[in-house]
């Protein structure tokens, strides 16, 4: 496992994510990460730049205009 910051354009969403977030709860996502400038990194494949986990808070970091993301490499 390797960790380190990553451009969001190279990151993919998984097609197979099972998990979908309402536009409320999303919002809240946003809201809480705008107020704490955190978030856990990103689980992004190796092989694939697939996200593995943290699929919602890819999509809230980049309507938040993230360009580059904490992410864990595996």
């Amino acid at each position: 496992m390797q960790r380190k910051k990553m451009p969001v354009s190279k990151i993919k969403f998984a097609p197979y994510n099972p998990r979908i977030m309402g536009k409320r709860v999303l919002e809240k996502l946003k809201r809480s990460i705008e107020t704490f400038k955190c978030y856990g990194p990103l689980i992004v494949n190796s092989r694939t730049w697939h996200v593995v986990g943290g699929n919602q808070r890819l999509r809230a970091l980049m309507e938040l205009g993230y360009e580059e993301v904490e992410v864990v490499i595996v």
